[in-house]
């Protein structure tokens, strides 16, 4: 709020920035539309109702269409797509990787090189999953096909 978008490496901050910074180097702002979670908050509080979630994921397709994403985010997103897409591989890969995730985001904050994160806590990783607590305590005992 109180810094302008100069901080940002242009003149314009924020998700308008992500609309409106590709429109004058797309090679340059390629990165600004993927910062955006897109769950349409920034629509909702916008003043003038402007329908930014919308406009920034379609600047996401473009910039795939034109090959302006880096190869490895390109195939960071198609592995994505496929562990994402598929809940059998999804929980297979959480089941597989569980310690990994519960040291894994420790190490990458409280590692010597990450000053920042010397400051900062992370929440505790749960013990369950929410799959298996779902399945555990929801009721009727139907699995819904998982």
């Amino acid at each position: 709020r109180r810094s302008g978008g100069l901080s940002y490496g242009s003149t314009y901050a924020g998700p308008i920035g992500a609309i409106i910074n590709p429109t004058f180097d797309l090679k340059r702002f390629s990165a600004l539309p993927f910062a955006s979670t897109l769950n349409g908050s920034c629509t909702n509080v916008c003043p003038v109702k402007i329908n930014i979630h919308e406009q920034i994921y379609q600047w996401r397709q473009v910039i795939a269409a034109q090959h302006e994403l880096p190869f490895v985010k390109q195939e960071v997103l198609k592995m994505a797509g496929r562990l994402l897409g598929s809940p059998t591989l999804y929980r297979g890969a959480v089941a597989s990787l569980e310690g990994a995730l519960r040291r894994l985001p420790n190490f990458m904050l409280y590692n010597p090189l990450n000053i920042w994160g010397k400051q900062r806590d992370l929440p505790h990783v749960p013990h369950t999953t929410f799959h298996a607590w779902y399945r555990k305590n929801r009721k009727g005992g139907d699995d819904g096909g998982s």
